[in-house]
């Protein structure tokens, strides 16, 4: 478990890795479209989830990796522009970590070590191999650059597939042309993160956010699978962010 455990909290840190990655694909509020946005990226943009603030009260979470299942569940509470605190509990409701991240800090609390990690985004990519320019994808967000979202939605039986070069790393989106939103993502890999196949189901619109139920992550190099299923959701949100907490625990830095 504790070895399983730091693979999924980290994949939920990096949610909050990078403010000007989130900014190259979003759509602020107010903006007025023209007569044919409807078949334009922006509109699937206007629909990420990250342009609102929200409290992701349970999220549950099965990590399989090597013949081991894990059962995890989290909480996500996020305030514009990049301000998200994140805390993940074992099965059994035994708080493993909570963190506290913007776009140019990290704090993980790690509860089973006793340790407090502090760094930024840009270590975190060079240490794990995790992009923060696209690590959103995983609540479904659209990250392409400004120079894309304008383009046009050439659709085929419903959905339209594309792959776009971001920060140096291929990307293949699907998206359901009906909904607006991602319902899958490819990303291509490295020697550190192999490929990973992100797929998007039950997709909701509940007052003012589209979203997921549903995400299934598949990193074909460590052989890991992991589900995500959303259980509650609240948007608008406009809550405490609450503590990191950690104090009297060992100061690591991320490195």
């Amino acid at each position: 478990m504790q070895k399983i455990i730091p693979i999924v909290f980290l994949i939920a840190l990096a949610f909050s890795a990078c403010s000007t990655a989130r900014k190259a694909g979003r759509t602020d509020s107010g903006t007025t479209l023209d007569e044919t946005a409807g078949n334009r990226l922006e509109t699937v943009i206007s629909n990420n989830l990250t342009n609102h603030d929200f409290y992701i009260r349970r999220a549950d979470i099965r990590v399989r990796q090597e013949n081991v299942t894990v059962n995890l569940n989290a909480s996500i509470k996020f305030r514009r522009p990049d301000s998200m605190m994140i805390s993940v509990r074992s099965g059994i409701g035994v708080e493993a970590g909570k963190g506290f991240l913007t776009g140019d800090t990290v704090i993980v609390n790690d509860r089973f070590n006793r340790k407090l990690m502090v760094g930024d985004p840009e270590e975190i990519r060079s240490k794990y191999g995790i992009d923060p320019a696209l690590i959103y994808v995983l609540l479904g967000d659209l990250i392409v650059g400004k120079d894309d979202y304008r383009s046009m939605l050439n659709c085929q039986r419903g959905e339209f597939r594309r792959q776009y070069n971001i920060e140096g790393r291929n990307v293949e989106y699907t998206i359901d042309c009906q909904r607006k939103k991602v319902r899958r993502v490819y990303l291509e890999g490295d020697i550190r993160t192999g490929n990973i196949t992100i797929l998007l189901s039950g997709i909701v619109k509940d007052g003012n956010i589209t979203y997921p139920e549903k995400i299934a992550i598949n990193d074909d190099l460590k052989e890991l699978d992991i589900e995500v299923e959303i259980k509650r959701i609240e948007s608008p949100w406009s809550g405490s962010m609450g503590t990191v907490g950690g104090q009297g625990y060992r100061v690591v830095r991320i490195r």
